[in-house]
């Protein structure tokens, strides 16, 4: 499966986190990263950006009033054409955010897009590095998700190890990775996924942080971070994706 549209020129991941977990979940993220908070922005400070040391950064936590989860900004230096070719894909308006057009994926995603060139590329060389979100699709829904952020990313599909997962990689910016789920019904979320060499080390070390491990598989192990983020670490290797 491939796609002939640009996509994107940058893609931000947002781990949405619960105002009254924030700060730990900050302490725990910028920990786990080995990343600098930027300073606060927007107009209750809700905003912010995690800072590697090298290459562009890509994720970012907001505070909210719902439970945790994740949100895409997709970058464009034509946001109304984006806008425009989101909605012929499938997606609806959400509510708009001062200038943001907030959306929908057909299978209730949510993404906005955001005004920008797009950056240079995200620094690979640590042994763990959170690189790629995970799109938790219900199988009734699996297909047009599939086709909706293959065409709108312009990234070219590629099956996964397994028949459940369908990869959207790219050489410079966050990994895109969609999930088809057991349960045919319900909304499609996300959640962070991060590389390593050492997951059972790195496992043990974010459980000191503050995390919980929900369940070990044989590649990957799911945990709860401070503040509810369920996220996963897997054994992908971090210096290519």
């Amino acid at each position: 499966m491939s796609s002939s549209s640009g996509g994107p020129s940058w893609v931000q991941v947002f781990l949405d986190t619960p105002a009254e977990h924030f700060e730990e979940a900050l302490s725990f993220w910028s920990s786990v990263t080995g990343w600098r908070p930027s300073q606060r922005r927007g107009e209750n400070g809700q905003f912010l950006t995690l800072l590697p040391s090298g290459g562009a950064a890509y994720v970012k936590m907001q505070a909210v009033s719902e439970r945790a989860g994740v949100h895409l900004d997709l970058d464009s230096d034509d946001r109304p054409a984006s806008i425009i070719r989101a909605r012929e894909l499938g997606a609806t308006p959400a509510w708009t955010y001062h200038d943001v057009e907030v959306m929908r994926s057909p299978g209730g995603m949510v993404f906005c897009q955001t005004l920008g060139a797009g950056e240079s590329a995200i620094a690979r060389g640590a042994a763990t590095i959170l690189d790629q979100v995970c799109l938790d699709v219900p199988s009734s829904l699996w297909e047009s998700e599939v086709v909706f952020w293959t065409e709108l990313t312009g990234r070219e599909a590629e099956m996964g190890v397994r028949p459940e997962f369908v990869r959207l990689p790219h050489p410079t910016q966050a990994r895109i990775l969609l999930q088809r789920l057991e349960e045919p019904r319900g909304t499609v979320s996300a959640h962070p996924d991060m590389a390593t060499t050492d997951r059972h080390g790195v496992a043990t070390l974010h459980v000191r942080l503050g995390a919980r491990v929900v369940e070990v598989r044989d590649r990957w192990t799911v945990l709860t971070a401070p503040g509810g983020q369920v996220y996963c670490l897997t054994d992908r290797d971090p210096s290519t994706g």
